[in-house]
């Protein structure tokens, strides 16, 4: 769990530093600015976590992929507007041929929120359910919505 928490930890340093240079750069002046500035903010935010999160799903260690798995949960519910075809592979990839059976389960549950985000509650219920101390809470909710709903389609 402590190496989840590092992980987890260096990801998201290593994401703001970046961030925070490319915002610098980018930095305009002028009362369009601040629109431009954001779209470039997101922009830069996407491409930075993206990259991230294909890095750790392709890592050989389990935590590493665990923790990745989370974030990908976490941002793409922080930011329902985040779509990676990339990251949307590298979780099936992992759902089909993860190192344990819990790292499988777990991208297929992730998978499914990538698909079908609108058959979950809204992005602002479920930021009340993100815990890092307790990352289950958010895969004990896909898994129970999931199963309560029956889809019918798949996910995978």
């Amino acid at each position: 769990m402590k190496a989840i928490y590092f992980v987890t930890t260096i990801v998201i340093l290593f994401t703001a530093g970046a961030i925070s240079e490319e915002v610098s750069a980018l930095h305009l002046t002028g009362s369009d600015s601040t629109v431009v500035t954001q779209q470039a903010t997101t922009d830069v935010l996407f491409n930075r976590f993206e990259a991230g999160l294909i890095s750790g799903l392709d890592s050989e260690v389990k935590g590493v992929v665990e923790a990745s798995i989370y974030n990908a949960l976490n941002f793409k519910i922080a930011y329902p507007e985040f779509n990676s075809e990339t990251v949307t592979e590298k979780l099936y990839s992992v759902a089909l041929e993860g190192a344990t059976h819990s790292l499988r389960y777990r991208a297929f549950l992730a998978l499914a929120y990538y698909r079908n985000p609108g058959e979950f509650d809204a992005p602002e219920q479920l930021l009340s359910i993100l815990d890092y101390r307790h990352q289950n809470g958010i895969f004990f909710y896909l898994q129970d919505k999931i199963q309560n709903e029956q889809f019918t389609s798949t996910y995978y």
